[in-house]
């Protein structure tokens, strides 16, 4: 919450003085982005969807609002482990899972994580970090296909993805 702030101070400052660039380490938001009733919201991950291994090689943000999606994309995301475990159960009367996935890739050394998820009126924003090995890093030369989801009270109307990206510097 504090970076939203520190963000928002300085769109504030650069829109009004007019000298805007950008802050190492900082992304400006968008002046509609910035809302005083943003809240984080408590999630819990699903320790068996994390996984550099998963059967799923394209890129995918998904709001899963039932058993049986759930149930299809369990399948698909344990496809490489056997034996397969039974998806874990999920009360979808209360919630939902957010799923988040970076497709193939050649090596070792990528992973993806939900780092935040809050909300303001009716919309949801759930942060996506894609990282990446950086160029000095040793990785593992086989493809990999990262994934992550977690389980989140059920959201009341719009659900916005935000992307970052990292680069791990080994």
């Amino acid at each position: 919450m504090r970076m939203l702030w520190k963000s928002a101070l300085s769109l504030l400052i650069c829109t009004a003085s007019g000298a805007c660039g950008s802050p190492s380490g900082a992304d400006l938001l968008e002046p509609s982005d910035v809302q005083a009733e943003e809240q984080e919201v408590s999630y819990d991950e699903v320790e068996e969807a994390t996984s550099s291994l998963s059967g799923i090689t394209d890129r995918r943000r998904l709001v899963i609002e039932d058993s049986e999606t759930w149930s299809q994309f369990w399948a698909e995301l344990q496809s490489m482990v056997v034996p397969k475990p039974d998806p874990p159960t999920v009360d979808f009367s209360t919630h939902v899972v957010v799923a988040a996935t970076m497709g193939q890739r050649l090596t070792g050394g990528y992973s993806i994580r939900i780092d935040d998820i809050s909300r303001a009126e009716e919309r949801t924003r759930v942060v996506v970090v894609e990282t990446a090995p950086g160029p000095t890093c040793l990785t593992t030369q086989a493809f990999t296909a990262p994934a992550t989801a977690v389980t989140v009270s059920r959201p009341t109307g719009t659900i916005e993805f935000v992307e970052r990206t990292e680069t791990d510097s080994c």
